[in-house]
C-alpha cells in the first residue's frame, strides 16, 4: 500500500484520491432514482430533489463510516450510497401504499436494523456465506438488465422522435463502448472511472444532438439543505416487515464488502468491533436517509476496487470524500444537472455496470469450492428469485409475498434459507 489505514496524504494528493471516490459515487447514485422514475411516474424535478437527498445523506454516511463517532462507524475506508436492492420494494410499496409508507418502512425497519447491528453482528457473519452473497450480486445484475435495456432504447423519454430510434441506440452504444474500453484497457485511476467516462461521453453527444433540457437546472437554487419529511411519512405493518427483510439482505452485502475492504487494506478479516460499528453506521445512516426522503444506504463494492488499484487505503481520504459528497448535496443545481442525463445514456452505462456486477458475483461465488451443496444454493436461489420475478405468477399474490419472494429479495431469502438448513457435507 502507498498509504495505509492511518496514513494521511498531503492535502493535494488527498483531494485527488478523494475525487476518485466522488466520481464513482455520482456515477452510481444517479441510477437508482432514474430506474424507478418511469414506473412511478416521477417528474424530473422530483428526481433532482431525491438525488440531492441521496447525495447529502450518502456523504454523511461515508464520513461517519470512515471517521468513526463513538461506537458508530467501522473506521475503514468504505463508500456508502443508495443500493439497487431497494428498487423492487420501493416500487411495490409506493404503488400499493404511497411513497410516504415506503419512507415509514425505511425508518422503522432501520430502527430494527440498529438493534440487529448492536446485538446480532456475529449471527450475520456466521449465517450468510460468500456463496449466498455472490448469488445476491448475480441476481441484482440479472434483475436490472431488462430495465437498463429499456432505458437504452429510450424508456419513457426517448430521443430522436421515438422509442428505439437510431439516436437512442447511438447514445447507448457509445456510452457502453467507452465504459468497456476504459475498463478493459485503462490502468489504475482511468480504469476505475470507466463508468463516469462513459456517462460523460454519452452526455456530450446528447448535447451535440440537442437532446438535453436545462430548464430544471436554471430554476434550481445554488444552495439549500434538503428538507426532511418532504413527502410525509406513514407506518404500515406490511411495508415495515418488508423493509426489515430488505435490511437483512443489505446487511449480508455489507458484511461481504467490509470483509473485502479489510482484506485489501490490512490483509486480515474485520474485527468484531469494526463489523458491529460498520453495521450500526449503515443502519443509522439508512434511518437518516428515510428522514431525508429516500432509500437506505449500503456499501459500494466499487470503492474496494479503487483501493486495490490505487493502493491508497487511507481513512483520511475517505473522510474527505464523504465531506465533498455531502457538500455537493447542498447544491440543488448540481443534482438538477445530474437528472438531465438522457435515458439512453443511463441505459448504456447501466448495461455495462450490470455486466461487471454479474461477473463480480460469479467471482465471489467461486471463492468457495463449487460443491454440490453450493451449486444447489446458487442454482435454486436464482431460479426462484428470477423465475418468480419475471414470470408474473405472483401478480395476484399479497404485496408482501410478491415483493419478498421475487427478484433480488427472493434470491437472498432462498439462498439464506438453504444455507441454514442444508447439511454442510
Amino acid at each position: 500500500m502507498l498509504y495505509r489505514l492511518e496514513d494521511t496524504p498531503a492535502i493535494g494528493k488527498r483531494l485527488l484520491y478523494s475525487l476518485q471516490f466522488v466520481v464513482i459515487f455520482m456515477g452510481s447514485v444517479v441510477l437508482v432514482p432514474m430506474l424507478v422514475a418511469e414506473p412511478l411516474g416521477w417528474s424530473q424535478e422530483q428526481v433532482a430533489f431525491l438525488l440531492q437527498c441521496a447525495i447529502f445523506t450518502g456523504g454523511i454516511a461515508t464520513f461517519v463510516q470512515a471517521k468513526g463517532i463513538g461506537p458508530v462507524g467501522a473506521r475503514l475506508p468504505i463508500l456508502l450510497g443508495t443500493t439497487f436492492v431497494t428498487i423492487t420494494p420501493l416500487v411495490a410499496i409506493t404503488t400499493e401504499y404511497g411513497y410516504d409508507a415506503f419512507l415509514g418502512g425505511v425508518i422503522a425497519g432501520g430502527i430494527v436494523y440498529v438493534l440487529v447491528a448492536c446485538f446480532g453482528a456475529r449471527f450475520l457473519r456466521r449465517f450468510f456465506s460468500s456463496t449466498v452473497s455472490g448469488t445476491l450480486v448475480v441476481a441484482i445484475a440479472l434483475t436490472l438488465a431488462p430495465s437498463c435495456a429499456d432505458m437504452a432504447a429510450g424508456g419513457s423519454a426517448p430521443v430522436g422522435g421515438g422509442y428505439s430510434t437510431w439516436q437512442n441506440w447511438l447514445l447507448a452504444i457509445l456510452t457502453m463502448a467507452i465504459c468497456l474500453i476504459a475498463h478493459l484497457f485503462g490502468k489504475g485511476f482511468w480504469r476505475t472511472i470507466g463508468l463516469f467516462m462513459g456517462l460523460a461521453a454519452g452526455y456530450v453527444l446528447a448535447l451535440l444532438l440537442g437532446d438535453v433540457a436545462f430548464g430544471g437546472v436554471m430554476e434550481a437554487a445554488w444552495f439549500s439543505v434538503p428538507r426532511p419529511f418532504a413527502y410525509g411519512v406513514s407506518f404500515h405493518l406490511e411495508p415495515v416487515l418488508i423493509m426489515v427483510v430488505i435490511y437483512l439482505v443489505t446487511a449480508m452485502e455489507f458484511v461481504g464488502d467490509t470483509t473485502a475492504t479489510a482484506m485489501v487494506c490490512a490483509d486480515r478479516l474485520p474485527t468484531h468491533r469494526e463489523l458491529r460499528g460498520g453495521l450500526l453506521c449503515d443502519a443509522l445512516s439508512s434511518v437518516l436517509s428515510g428522514v431525508f426522503n429516500f432509500a437506505p444506504n449500503i456499501s459500494y463494492s466499487d470503492g474496494v476496487g479503487i483501493i486495490g488499484s490505487t493502493r491508497v487505503a487511507s481513512r483520511a481520504v475517505m473522510v474527505t470524500s464523504g465531506l465533498l459528497i455531502a457538500a455537493a448535496g447542498l447544491v440543488p443545481k448540481f443534482a438538477a444537472l445530474l437528472s438531465t442525463v438522457p435515458a439512453p445514456v443511463l441505459g448504456g452505462a447501466c448495461l455495462f455496470l450490470t455486466g461487471v456486477m454479474l461477473m463480480a458475483g460469479v467471482e465471489v461465488i467461486l471463492t468457495q469450492p463449487l460443491t454440490l451443496r453450493n451449486s444447489v444454493i446458487v442454482g435454486t436461489s436464482l431460479a426462484v428469485g428470477i423465475g418468480l420475478g419475471f414470470s408474473g405468477v405472483l401478480e395476484q399474490a399479497p404485496m408482501a409475498v410478491r415483493t419478498l419472494f421475487s427478484g433480488i429479495p427472493g434470491t437472498a431469502i432462498t439462498g439464506a434459507f438453504l444455507h441454514g438448513i442444508l447439511p454442510k457435507d
